[in-house]
């Protein structure tokens, strides 16, 4: 294994010799104990993962158990809020919704009524008698 190499597993599998495949880490240990530059590198790829890890916050383990005690509490104290589809039921099945849906659509019967008009307002009187139709017009009171 070369300097090269030995930068790249480094840098992609860390410091941790274990966590390397068998004949890498072997090769990897060899190199360090031949070649001052592979030394500098691991001591620096240390040095870099000391910070990352001295910069994580610590947390002592009874307060991660108590903000895991109080979530619990709290999810079991929430009420279920309805899914979607419980509270299109709830919508579509109350009486006021469905007094309304009943008025819209009798709303737009009539729309449409008044917009096609009356269709038997421009016949006349057939006297043929083949068809017979009257209109509100043609009764006399």
């Amino acid at each position: 294994m070369n300097n090269k190499a030995f930068e790249t597993l480094l840098d992609r599998l860390g410091t941790d010799f274990g966590a390397w495949p068998s004949e890498e880490a072997e090769e990897a240990r060899a190199l360090l104990a031949e070649s001052d530059e592979a030394r500098k590198s691991y001591a620096l790829l240390l040095q870099v993962e000391g910070w990352i890890d001295g910069s994580r916050p610590r947390i002592a383990p009874s307060s991660s158990q108590s903000v895991v005690r109080r979530a619990l509490a709290d999810i079991a104290l929430r009420e279920t809020t309805p899914t979607l589809l419980e509270r299109f039921r709830g919508l579509l099945f109350a009486p006021l919704p469905r007094a309304a849906f009943a008025f819209s659509l009798a709303a737009i019967g009539f729309a449409v009524g008044i917009a096609t008009g009356n269709p038997s307002a421009g016949k006349t009187f057939d006297t043929s008698g083949a068809m017979m139709t009257a209109s509100v017009d043609d009764v006399l009171f």
